[in-house]
């Protein structure tokens, strides 16, 4: 859609994106969300991103049933994530975990991404988290475990869909 609607070919956008001041993601690509919002396509990009949402059963059953066990512990679930606050309400609402979750706190919330420590601390302020009482699930080595566990978290490295079940 973004090369098509702004006429560019994959080198061209490459380009783009490098005069833009992207960094490609984990898996060496544009994130898209950027990309659409760096070039004011975010509305064509929502377009297409919130009719494209699959939901996933391998991942939407046990997300349930770790949300449900941790509801019933009075434990509050929040969504931290370095994706930008419409993009996760698309999911959150996509796989219908309103009810389960009780805040979400996004790159747009903190001015920078989980892999500054300046993010945690914001979300600490911000919350006001009592960090003893906090735990971290995440699949991102140094983002969602290395970084928090600097600041006090525990933190829970998910390698697969199984992994929630011992929580």
């Amino acid at each position: 859609m973004v090369k098509k609607k702004l006429k560019l070919t994959d080198k061209q956008l490459d380009q783009k994106a490098k005069e833009l001041g992207l960094e490609k993601n984990k898996f060496n690509r544009w994130d898209t969300g950027d990309l659409c919002r760096e070039l004011k396509l975010l509305e064509e990009y929502y377009k297409v991103l919130e009719d494209q949402i699959q939901v996933l059963p391998v991942l939407h059953e046990p997300v349930i049933n770790s949300f449900l066990r941790l509801k019933k512990q009075k434990k509050t679930i929040a969504i931290i994530s370095n994706s930008m606050l419409r993009t996760i309400k698309a999911y959150v609402n996509k796989y219908k975990l309103n009810k389960y979750v009780d805040f979400i706190y996004s790159r747009d919330d903190a001015g920078c991404k989980k892999n500054e420590e300046v993010y945690w601390k914001n979300l600490i302020k911000k919350q006001k988290l009592k960090i003893d009482e906090c735990l971290v699930i995440g699949d991102d080595q140094k983002q969602d475990i290395v970084i928090p566990q600097k600041l006090g978290f525990k933190t829970f490295l998910i390698k697969n869909s199984a992994d929630l079940n011992s929580l």
